[in-house]
């Protein structure tokens, strides 16, 4: 029988290397396997340990669905034409031209590939052909997806879907596929809160999904580095003395740099210069400032452009131009996000090396970016300027379901339409929904053409078999949903007003029943039975969020032990889905970890902490005070009213709350202070100031008998480093602080978040 069997032959075995197959196009049947025997040889490199790991798990693949163990070997001469045919990855036999071979990086951007199979007089194979190892690699599966059928819808074996069949046939229309990916840089990733809970063995399949959906980018990295700046700022002389930044009129070393100093752009051209010359293969090199935003302030940079993000854009113009000189092609990565988001008033074209990261940290992040106007003028305006951008969006930042599949759809139209190239966003959780959410990313990163409406019609059915139908009607409810309540903040008192608990309710019920429709697969029943343990996680913290809030609105002590009660379910039901790639993120878990400790009735936080780690060093306390936090941690509270997001005031009520601040005898207070957002801090203090009212922040080292006013009449959405409590507090052990709000003619929320930081030492003897 024929190795090949053409349905039509082309009028030219051998196509020129710039002609593009077409679906339409006749096609050649490579037979693979042969009711369950192999048919082919898979040829790899030795030395290259990317493909020869690629190989392995296309050999896994082609015996999965087959049951044939297809042999690999290093050398082409091992290869028996009488046997069956070769499948060459980057290697060929010396008597065999293959014009797929003559790749051209810049045509397959970056890691894109070519498949071709061709048959000569002497030989015959299958030619899987990249200039980059992560370009084979992705041949290879782009052979199993494209072609074959396989996908991987979720991580772990439960994810894979992988047809069965006797035989394996390999048809390719115009006997060759040239694939360019829509995206040079396609990296979702789930962060480390996401991942905490992994076991080694996860850790592992999370990475090889990634690798099999044909995750990829240029090399080099993209993270906040302007710490590289800090060897040269002068603290003992024999550095620059004024490059650190001046923030609120003082120098703030260790946090960046003053970008218009005359030397900055020589000591980070320089900097990126060495780099590349140490490591010729990085494309891309990060030039980001840190997420504390402490920008310079001196009235040079003030001079230097109409905003920060104009201050950003001139340095990194002068440095990579410079870089360029002796490094043509490399790049500097930028971000344009929070202080740098808002575009320059004046027009400033990028250099072309420039590979900008647009960070949507502060948008709504439910809804498609579209529909945050002020989002979507900033990001146009900034194209009229960029070379290109990534994209660097929140998914699930509250850990809960996340199924916005067609909100996916339109805000990466709309990146395409701008002229993005890459999308890297950060999933802040792991949930219902957010695998599904990650692998229709990656698979519209690879092909920009794809449709999430497609995509789903295919994956329901592979995924959930006879379930199907019943899970798309679930995620299509929460989805609906959610879209429909408009933007929403990031506080997890948002989280009843996302996922009601009746309709929590009505569709886990549905889940329950489709499982037993699927009941005689245990594959079937453990991908259904991962959406039912998300959603009874869901069912368990808004049982627990409810009881809380109850309680802490009527002052209920007994109340709040039920809460603690409902809250140790929740915190027990998800630590023991660790290590079954259900659940992760801090999100929820964080929260109710944070509310057991006052649930618990353990004293404040500040004495528990000590009494744990009795030594000096720094101590930090959190409230959120969404549905009153832990708001029984303080020593007292009035005219303040429990809700949602914390502590409200009806109009002309003066509300105040009094936390008692100590540590152990031993110890003493070096400092204390209310951090800012400039100290990476999101509203660390977020107390109103109402029309015709007043606020106050107040300490007392006697119990209350005298009170030090530390801050009066304090606007606190304006970002400061921090608001500095040490001067009356060093040196003691305790002392009250007192929260004051008194308001005028119209309901507020008087103070919904506030943090405590600080060092403690050892008391003198």
């Amino acid at each position: 029988m024929n190795r090949f069997a053409p349905k039509q032959r082309p009028l030219m075995a051998l196509m020129l290397f710039m002609t593009v197959a077409s679906w339409g196009a006749p096609a050649w049947s490579v037979i693979l396997v042969q009711d369950g025997q192999a048919r082919c040889t898979i040829v790899v490199p030795r030395e290259d340990s990317v493909v020869k790991e690629a190989a392995e798990d296309l050999q896994y693949h082609l015996r999965k669905m087959s049951g044939a163990k297809v042999p690999i070997v290093h050398d082409p001469g091992e290869v028996d034409p009488a046997r069956g045919i070769g499948i060459y990855i980057d290697t060929k036999p010396l008597n065999i031209h293959v014009p797929g071979r003559l790749v051209d990086r810049t045509m397959i951007w970056p890691d894109g590939y070519v498949i071709e199979i061709i048959e000569t007089d002497d030989h015959s194979g299958v030619f899987l052909s990249s200039s980059i190892p992560e370009g084979l690699r992705n041949a290879v599966y782009g052979l199993l997806e494209d072609h074959l059928g396989c996908h991987w819808y979720t991580p772990g074996t439960i994810g894979e879907h992988i047809p069965r069949r006797r035989t394996v046939t390999l048809e390719i229309p115009g006997n060759r596929d040239i694939a360019k990916p829509g995206f040079e840089k396609r990296t979702p990733w789930y962060n480390g809160n996401a991942n905490r809970h992994l076991t080694r063995e996860e850790t592992t399949q999370l990475v090889r999904w990634y690798r099999r959906n044909r995750h990829g980018e240029p090399r080099g990295s993209a993270a906040h580095n302007w710490g590289m700046f800090d060897k040269h700022i002068d603290e003992d002389g024999d550095g620059i003395t004024d490059l650190s930044p001046i923030v609120d009129g003082k120098p703030f070393p260790n946090s960046g740099l003053c970008m218009s100093h005359p030397m900055a752009v020589d000591i980070a051209a320089d900097a990126f210069i060495s780099f590349f010359k140490s490591y010729p293969e990085k494309d891309h090199q990060s030039f980001s400032q840190g997420d504390s935003m402490q920008f310079c302030e001196c009235d040079r940079c003030k001079a230097m452009g109409s905003n920060h993000g104009a201050h950003m854009l001139i340095m990194s113009n002068g440095v990579i131009e410079k870089v360029n000189r002796v490094h043509p092609t490399k790049r500097i990565t930028i971000m344009p996000y929070e202080a740098t988001l808002e575009p320059p008033e004046e027009f400033i074209p990028a250099s072309p090396n420039l590979n900008p990261i647009i960070v949507s940290m502060g948008v709504d992040q439910v809804l498609p970016k579209t529909r945050s106007p002020n989002f979507r003028r900033q990001v146009e305006r900034w194209m009229t300027m960029l070379p290109r951008a990534w994209s660097y969006d929140y998914i699930s930042w509250m850990s809960g379901p996340w199924p916005l599949f067609q909100a996916l759809q339109e805000t990466r139209d709309f990146y395409r339409r701008v002229g993005y190239t890459g999308v890297m966003d950060e999933y802040l959780g792991r949930q219902l929904g957010t695998d599904m959410h990650m692998w229709l990313s990656r698979r519209m990163g690879w092909d920009a053409d794809l449709r999430v409406e497609d995509l789903l019609d295919e994956f329901y059915p592979d995924y959930y078999g006879a379930a199907a139908e019943d899970l798309r009607s679930v995620y299509e409810r929460f989805e609906g949903h959610m879209l429909s309540l408009g933007p929403m903040g990031t506080s997890v008192a948002n989280l009843p007003r996302l996922y009601p608990p009746e309709m929590v309710d009505e569709c886990l019920a549905r889940v329950v029943r489709a499982k037993w429709k699927v009941s005689g697969d245990p594959t079937l029943v453990a991908r259904v039975e991962r959406d039912e343990n998300c959603l009874k996680a869901m069912q368990l913290w808004l049982r627990f969020w409810t009881i809380l809030g109850d309680a802490n609105r009527k002052g209920d002590a007994s109340g709040r032990g039920q809460a603690a009660q409902a809250c140790r379910a929740y915190l027990d039901f998800v630590n023991g889905l660790n290590g079954t790639l259900t659940l992760g993120g801090g999100g929820m878990r964080l929260n109710a970890d944070r509310l057991m400790k006052g649930l618990a009735g353990t004293g404040t936080y500040f004495t528990e902490g000590f009494r744990e780690r009795p030594w000096p060093g720094v101590f930090a306390y959190y409230d959120g005070l969404d549905n009153g936090g832990k708001v029984t941690d303080a020593k007292s509270w009035s005219g303040f009213k429990v809700g949602a997001f914390g502590l409200y005031l009806e109009p002309g009520v003066t509300g105040e709350i009094i936390y008692n601040v100590r540590t152990t005898e031993d110890l003493r207070f070096k400092e204390a202070f209310l951090p800012g957002r400039r100290t990476g801090w999101d509203h660390a203090l977020n107390m109103a100031l109402p029309a015709g009212g007043h606020n106050k922040v107040e300490v007392s080292l006697d119990q209350g008998r005298t009170w030090i006013t530390a801050f009066q009449d304090i606007d606190t959405s304006i970002p400061v480093i921090k608001r500095d409590l040490t001067k009356h507090v060093q040196g003691t052990n305790q002392f009250l602080l007192r929260f004051q709000v008194q308001n005028s003619d119209k309901k507020i929320l008087a103070l919904d978040t506030w943090v405590l930081q600080g060092v403690t030492v050892k008391a003198a003897p």
